[in-house]
């Protein structure tokens, strides 16, 4: 009986090993960042400019956005450090949120990248109109703002009913989690 668990044991270390050695990891040099997820997703061909990486399985779909910040810009902070530490839901809905016909933000959280640096992590529920079509959806955000660059990556779902989001995202909330986990800003 014994023998049996730990045999038991070791193969589902090893199946979980294995499940992680399944991922791709992406560094983006020029645009400073990477992303790691499943080695079965596919690498979408990108339709918008601020878009610089996109991935999707089935019904999850991870963007990337990245660019340089100018803390000489009006109104920038020279403390980027400071800047994710002292993120509010009203920062999340300015900078974020007005991509989006309504936008509901919950679980905002400080996290930190491996080296120990800041990243605010939030959920969304939020709707998109088009024409006379209304589309719900919800999200998973991890954003940074990290000396001379910004960045996010989004990972989400989207349907026609919240009803059909809510089943969505129960099923993949982990996956998008790790996803948005994998996010990293090259430091400065």
């Amino acid at each position: 009986m014994r023998f049996c668990f730990v045999a038991m044991t070791v193969g589902f270390l090893v199946y979980s090993v294995g499940a992680n050695a399944a991922d791709i990891t992406v560094h983006d040099q020029k645009n400073g960042f990477s992303l790691t997820f499943p080695v079965d997703w596919i690498n979408e061909t990108l339709s918008e400019e601020e878009i610089k990486l996109s991935v999707k399985s089935a019904d999850l779909t991870c963007m990337v956005s990245a660019a340089l910040y100018v803390p000489m810009a009006k109104g920038s902070q020279s403390d980027t450090r400071k800047i994710m530490e002292n993120w509010s839901i009203h920062n999340w809905k300015k900078t974020v949120g007005s991509s989006f016909t309504t936008a509901d933000f919950t679980n905002d959280k400080l996290a930190s990248f491996p080296d120990n640096y800041p990243v605010r992590l939030a959920d969304v529920d939020f709707t998109v109109r088009q024409d006379n079509t209304t589309f719900y959806g919800h999200s998973r955000f991890a954003f940074s703002v990290r000396g001379a660059r910004y960045g996010y990556v989004n990972c989400s779902v989207m349907a026609e009913s919240a009803e059909q989001v809510a089943q969505m995202w129960t099923r993949l909330a982990g996956k998008a989690e790790r996803v948005a986990n994998s996010f990293i800003l090259d430091s400065p």
